[in-house]
């Protein structure tokens, strides 16, 4: 992984091209501006999500090898819902561009990028990256300090966060915790102070919430994107959660 600087105070944005002149074109024009972070393919861009260093902007070639442009896009959509992506296309192809803004990218860029269209989109994504972030990673139930939890417990919530697109029934997550449901059910529920389900449908929404924010995301996409295949028992969850039907919360946002 190459950077540019090491700077704390700067965001890190993460260039994933299999081009090397469209990497170094973006180092050097991001220096002093960002920390710049690189990956080859969608599989390197998959690992440096997965690290230890925050990644606040991506900046995503369409076509990859070893995961395409749109799989690395859906996968950080799912995962890391408030890290914004802007897809790279050398197509110009307003199909493409229409499909990634549908994906949930916040922008693209056609190549040959040019300095001033690169240096107006990222500065206006990274200078506004902190509120989205903070809200995507509220927990419910205030869980400030999740150091203090129980391992077990612990790794149930990692597992959670990883797969609020997929079902999630109580034997697999007190498989993932490596407890019978029973003493799960008891250690959750002392540890964070919520039942299971409870708690995951909080989890669900909340990320939800985040999601909302993202004006090319329909309703429907969102529900989906956060475990829910009924739309109906997604609003009926998202009504007693946040006292709004998603709809009205996305208007909400908007008018603020």
């Amino acid at each position: 992984m190459t950077v540019t600087s090491v700077d704390a105070h700067l965001a890190n944005v993460l260039i994933v091209d299999d081009e090397p002149r469209v990497r170094s074109f973006v180092q050097t024009a991001l220096e002093g501006r960002a920390t710049v972070l690189e990956a080859e393919d969608g599989e390197r861009a998959i690992e440096i999500l997965q690290g230890r260093a925050a990644v606040h902007l991506m900046l995503l070639d369409y076509i990859l090898p070893r995961r395409s442009g749109l799989e690395v896009l859906q996968m950080t959509k799912r995962r890391w819902p408030w890290i914004p992506v802007v897809i790279l296309t050398g197509f110009g192809s307003e199909d493409l561009a229409v499909q990634a803004l549908r994906g949930g990218a916040s922008d693209y860029l056609r190549k040959p990028i040019g300095l001033d269209a690169l240096l107006e989109t990222v500065g206006g994504l990274i200078d506004n990256r902190a509120e989205p972030r903070r809200r995507a990673l509220a927990l419910p139930r205030d869980l400030k300090e999740q150091r203090t939890l129980h391992p077990n417990v612990r790794r149930a919530l990692a597992f959670m966060r990883e797969h609020l697109a997929d079902p999630i029934t109580l034997l697999d997550v007190a498989r993932e915790a490596g407890l019978s449901r029973f003493h799960f059910c008891r250690l959750f529920h002392h540890e964070t102070g919520a039942p299971f389900r409870a708690y995951l449908h909080d989890l669900r929404i909340s990320r939800a919430k985040a999601l909302l924010a993202d004006p090319y995301l329909t309703i429907t996409e969102v529900a989906q994107a956060v475990g829910f295949n009924d739309l109906s028992h997604f609003d009926r969850t998202f009504r007693r959660v946040v006292g709004q039907s998603p709809t009205e919360y996305r208007a909400t946002i908007r008018c603020a």
